[in-house]
């Protein structure tokens, strides 16, 4: 089959061909270390488009709270932000589906997919190439008869591999500490209270925003007046560094499951944009550097 070849502002060639894999670069991390600038500047550079891998930031109206900083974008287009309304529900399944439509989008208008985000499981679905179940069928007494579930949606299996390179931005965990600190208190001074208040005003129930977790529970919580302001600050501030944790252990998980993944200190070193020019060019990129699963902490209090 004829490939088509793109030539990228970097002078790397991106082949278009719907019978090879599909090539992206993924920027990734711990909550609060700079992905989204990180991948802006890639997007700039290697002519590429952002599709967004956070579970929360497809949800209009919660802007704030998701850290969605959609000042960093610029003119750079993004894929999956202010798709979904609160009350719906937004999972995994529609996430692979949707992303996978963003990404063969971007690739047709010879254009780089950029995944860009820190849910790490739904960025393990792309790259791994998760297949989701679908048209469940029930049984039915006496006879035990099977009937298919048309509501559900229908099983899901990737179009074609992908072929990624996939950078994190490492800071040493004080570091994340800190950082978290510093953004949360930015964004309690920016409005995310009213932000959380105005979508229970608009509807959203105080059960549905404790669902969506971290800054929406507590801040529900202080809302109905169970907390006073420093206490609900100081009950976000530790669960947000408990799930920073949380996705640390994810992104070791993925290494130990023979994911490759770039970390870059501070997120220049090594330099990403050399990386990317290396992978989009087809050479050989070095081993990672830096892996989590090489880093180990001692016990930090919360």
């Amino acid at each position: 089959m004829e490939k088509k070849a793109a030539l990228l502002p970097s002078g790397s060639l991106f082949f278009m061909n719907t019978a090879s894999p599909l090539r992206l670069i993924a920027v990734t991390g711990p909550t609060a270390t700079g992905k989204t600038k990180l991948a802006v500047e890639l997007a700039r550079r290697f002519h590429g488009e952002i599709v967004s891998v956070d579970s929360r930031q497809v949800y209009r109206g919660m802007d704030l709270g998701t850290g969605k900083d959609l000042e960093d974008y610029g003119d750079i287009p993004c894929h999956l932000i202010d798709i979904a309304d609160p009350g719906e529900i937004y999972d995994l399944s529609r996430f692979v589906r949707d992303a996978w439509q963003a990404m063969e989008d971007i690739e047709s208008r010879r254009r780089l997919p950029i995944l860009c985000g820190g849910t790490a499981m739904y960025l393990d679905a792309l790259l791994r190439g998760y297949r989701l179940p679908g048209g469940k069928r029930a049984a039915h007494a006496p006879h035990h008869r099977t009937t298919e579930d048309k509501a559900a949606p229908p099983s899901f299996q990737p179009p074609r591999p992908i072929e990624a390179l996939t950078i994190g931005v490492y800071y040493p965990r004080e570091t994340v500490r800190r950082r978290i600190e510093e953004r949360l208190d930015q964004r309690l001074a920016a409005g995310m209270i009213d932000e959380v208040r105005g979508l229970h005003e608009a509807g959203v129930s105080y059960e549905k925003l404790e669902f969506f977790g971290l800054e929406y529970r507590e801040i529900a919580r202080f809302l109905q007046g169970q907390c006073d302001l420093p206490a609900m600050r100081q009950t976000l501030l530790d669960r947000i560094r408990q799930f920073a944790k949380r996705q640390d252990v994810f992104f070791r998980k993925m290494e130990r499951e023979g994911l490759r993944i770039h970390w870059c200190r501070a997120g220049n070193d090594p330099d990403p944009a050399a990386l990317a020019a290396t992978f989009l060019a087809g050479q050989p990129v070095p081993e990672p550097a830096l892996r989590m699963l090489d880093i180990h902490y001692g016990k930090i209090q919360p």
